[in-house]
């Protein structure tokens, strides 16, 4: 029972380790998504629109993060169960909030973008604007790899962690099932020295026993012998 249940205390502290690298994983995502719309009015033409799709490239991001923290904390159990799901709503409250400041960056975008095609080609623009679609996307993809990678090299270590940890909660099962079976083998041994105690015991008890009948034996043949020498005198 005891083992049982520090083996769901040790899960439960892996998932806990889990939601906690995510958290982290998304405050610092959360951070660099704020810092990157705060820059979008700033900018203009190519500039601004590869800001706009690499930003929606980490909101993307950031919803899986969130959706893998909620995953997580189905498996906690009473408050850290409640503490995951209570960062959960706030972590989909600040995304919808990201979601919400891009659009205005993107509207204000768009307007500025409207009037620099104004003293452009627009057949020229549209086609440069292709162009650089394609190179934000290989590049939002490039930095999404890179973070998934990331992601996936710390799930790698927590594992190695995690698969180090229980390795040597195995070791310390086997020390203690060493030492309850050296404990057993101390009380068998007890026990036989004890049984043969007993034996010892009774045989001498028996011993002691017939001593003292054969003590009375002698006594009474003794005593019958003086009776019989003084009946003998006194005839």
């Amino acid at each position: 029972f005891t083992t049982l249940l520090y083996t769901i205390k040790f899960e439960v502290d892996v998932v806990m380790a889990h939601a906690t690298q995510f958290e982290q994983d998304y405050s610092e995502l959360s951070a660099d998504i704020t810092a990157k719309i705060g820059r979008i009015p700033s900018l203009f033409g190519k500039d601004k629109h590869d800001l706009v799709g690499e930003v929606e490239g980490l909101l993307e991001e950031a919803k899986d993060l969130i959706d893998q923290i909620e995953v997580e904390s189905h498996a906690a159990t009473g408050d850290k169960r409640k503490q995951i799901t209570t960062n959960v709503a706030n972590y989909r409250r600040d995304y919808e909030t990201h979601c919400k400041n891009l659009r205005r960056s993107r509207m204000t975008y768009r307007d500025a973008h409207a009037s620099e095609m104004s003293y452009t080609d627009e057949a020229e623009t549209r086609h440069e604007l292709l162009g650089n679609e394609h190179k934000n996307t290989m590049a939002t993809n490039s930095e999404k790899l890179e973070r998934s990678s990331k992601r996936l090299d710390d799930g790698y270590r927590m594992a190695l962690e995690t698969e180090e940890i229980g390795q040597n909660v195995l070791n310390n099962l086997a020390q203690d099932r060493e030492k309850i079976s050296s404990a057993r083998n101390r009380l068998n041994n007890v026990d036989s020295s004890l049984t043969q105690s007993s034996r010892l015991l009774n045989s001498m008890y028996r011993r002691v026993i017939q001593n003292k009948a054969l003590m009375f034996v002698i006594s009474l043949v003794i005593v019958v012998i003086i009776c019989l020498a003084l009946y003998g005198m006194l005839k």
